[in-house]
């Protein structure tokens, strides 16, 4: 009971979405087409990709209509392929685990970046991660995935995680403000954020990616339901999906001036966002297992599901990027 109702808050009414909208596994297709309704609470650089897929015509050329629907979290992209509403969710990994875990049938079929994109940022008189015993950290939430991975990097890093306050304090952005007027010692940031940061004194201390590795941050699912019957739409899909991330690294120009222009950010945000994430955006789509074992091990000890954790198969099936040209 304990463990259901601390689930609630994050996938509220998931299930009952899944009974009423059983029967919508069909997708969207006519003239040789394909529509795929995305939900996404993934913005910026993570979600380049996809801007620059549709803006170049990337998935138009290979039959691929997508219509993005903006939601505001992980629980309502998750809440919007168990209503039908959309086809496929860009979510948070831990929020795929946290509804599977609830009951629902979501299934990892691909990622966005290949690597996590936080970066440990502190205020100027900390100079290493060490010095965040009886420190505080601002994040997302209790329980959130920002304070999840926290508590694994100060373990990894040497640092008891029970020594370090954690400050419920929101989105990132409101992370990084807390961290500039001092109300906190330090904040997971990650662009533009962190550029922001930086010139407002805070000190960058570690990347994420170097302690804590193939931690796939955001990723594709949708409903077991309405893949099965539909294997070839989401390859082709995820073929588009692939090339597009091929074409955001080989045209850095063009790219940066997408997510500029997409972001309302300024140049030196978006080249900063951009050369971050470069050497992440998953350009054949594949999950590393290993790293997904990470996420379901972290999630265990330092998340609230305690009990009836899936495993990687329950959560990952690769073959509809494995079989994309």
């Amino acid at each position: 009971m304990k463990r259901r109702a601390l689930l609630a808050g994050t996938c509220a009414g998931l299930l009952a979405l899944v009974v009423g909208c059983a029967n919508s596994t069909e997708l969207s297709a006519a003239n040789g087409r394909t529509t795929i309704k995305l939900a996404s609470s993934i913005t910026g650089s993570s979600f380049l990709a996809v801007t620059a897929g549709i803006e170049q015509g990337i998935f138009d050329k290979n039959g691929i209509d997508v219509e993005v629907i903006k939601v505001k979290s992980t629980a309502e992209g998750a809440a919007a392929v168990a209503s039908g509403q959309a086809n496929v969710a860009a979510m948070l990994t831990e929020g795929v685990i946290s509804s599977r875990a609830s009951g629902s049938d979501l299934k990892i079929i691909a990622n966005l970046l290949t690597e996590d994109q936080h970066i440990l940022y502190s205020k100027p008189d900390i100079d290493s991660i060490e010095q965040f015993a009886g420190r505080s950290l601002a994040i997302v939430g209790p329980g959130s995935g920002t304070e999840i991975l926290a508590k694994g990097l100060f373990e990894r890093s040497g640092v008891d995680p029970a020594s370090v306050q954690y400050i419920p304090s929101g989105a990132a952005s409101t992370q990084m403000a807390a961290l500039v007027a001092g109300q906190v010692d330090g904040a997971g940031l990650v662009p533009p954020y962190d550029l922001t940061a930086a010139e407002s004194g805070s000190k960058e201390i570690v990347e994420y990616r170097d302690i804590l590795p193939k931690l796939t941050p955001q990723v594709f699912a949708a409903s077991e339901r309405v893949l099965t019957p539909n294997p070839d739409e989401f390859r082709a899909f995820l073929s588009a999906y692939k090339e597009s991330a091929r074409w955001v690294v080989d045209h850095p120009d063009e790219a940066i001036s997408i997510l500029m222009n997409d972001s309302q950010i300024s140049y030196d945000a978006a080249k900063d966002a951009y050369d971050f994430a470069k050497p992440d955006y998953s350009t054949d789509g594949l999950v590393d297992k290993q790293g997904l074992q990470t996420w379901l091990d972290l999630t265990d000890k330092y998340g609230t599901i305690h009990d009836e954790l899936p495993t990687v198969d329950d959560l990952y099936d690769p073959t509809y990027a494995q079989t994309a040209p």
